[in-house]
Order: C-alpha cells, then sequence, then structure tokens
C-alpha cells in the first residue's frame, strides 16, 4: 500500500459515510442521522488534517504554493462548511444545505486530488520518500484515531496550530 493508497481509502470511506446519510437519495426524505453525521464529520477532520501535515508541504514543493493555497482554500471551506453543520440542529434544511454543499465540495476535491495531484506527486516522490510518507501518514492517522482524542469537533483539531498548512517546505 503507497502514501496515497491511505487518502485515498479515506476518500472511499468518506463517500460510504456520505450515502449512509441519505444524500444522495435526497435531503428531503432523508431521517436526520445524528451520529452517522458525527462520524463524517469526525473522519474528515482527521483526513483534512492528514492532508494539510503531510501533502500540501509535497505539493508546495512539487507545483508550488500558488497550487498548494489552493487546495488549503477547499479545505478551510470544508471546515467553515464542518463547523456550521456541528452549530445546525441535524436534519433541518440549513443543515441540509450545508451537508450537501459539503459532499459537492468534497466530490470535486477528491476527483482532483486522485486524478492529478496523487499521480504527479507519486513522479516527484522516490521510493524512499513515498516509503516515509506513508508511515507519517499512518502514525498520525493511529494516533488520532486511538481514541486519545475526542472525534468529532475536537477543538485542538479545529483551532491548534498543528491544524495550519505548512508553507515552508
Amino acid at each position: 500500500m503507497g502514501p496515497f493508497d491511505i487518502l485515498a481509502e479515506q476518500h472511499r470511506e468518506l463517500e460510504e459515510r456520505f450515502e449512509a446519510l441519505g444524500v444522495e437519495d435526497g435531503a428531503e426524505e432523508a431521517d436526520p442521522q445524528h451520529e452517522h453525521a458525527e462520524g463524517l464529520l469526525g473522519l474528515l477532520r482527521l483526513h483534512t488534517l492528514l492532508e494539510e501535515r503531510y501533502l500540501y508541504p509535497l505539493l508546495t514543493r512539487a507545483e508550488g504554493r500558488a497550487r498548494a493555497r489552493e487546495a488549503a482554500e477547499d479545505h478551510l471551506t470544508m471546515s467553515e462548511l464542518m463547523d456550521e453543520l456541528e452549530e445546525q440542529p441535524p436534519g433541518g434544511p440549513e443543515w441540509w444545505a450545508r451537508l450537501l454543499a459539503l459532499e459537492d465540495l468534497l466530490v470535486a476535491h477528491v476527483r482532483e486530488e486522485e486524478e492529478q495531484t496523487f499521480p504527479r506527486l507519486m513522479r516527484e516522490l522516490n521510493a524512499g520518500e513515498q516509503e516515509e510518507l506513508r508511515h507519517a501518514l499512518m502514525a498520525l492517522r493511529d494516533e488520532l484515531s486511538s481514541g486519545a482524542h475526542a472525534w468529532p469537533g475536537n477543538s485542538s483539531l479545529r483551532d491548534g496550530a498543528s491544524h495550519e498548512p505548512r508553507w515552508d517546505v
């Protein structure tokens, strides 16, 4: 398993969680499923943290700061939508509107990463760098998923400096 397979697996899991909420079947008919939404938001926060910490510095190196900032803007918008979802009563019309907007943004973001970004970065990294990235992604994913951090809505992930992309690489 390569480093980008870890992120792609999370993409598939995020898609499954959106489906479990009934987003694709139409928000009007779907019953609110607060627990599923919490799991979705927790996984998405974990995923964005992994990308910001490890993927975006590589993107900066390979394609420049402007490209990395563009990708980070997607994450910022997703983060704002997640915060708004957590503030809204689950299942209401505004909650569903934000959830649908989040899904649309995520689908476009995932498509771009899997079709363009991941293949370019694979060409950029040598085998040793790929292995190092894989280990780093797995270690942070396992640490954050271990229960040592409250999911979702871990304020240290939303508000902490560790969530900020590194532009100095």
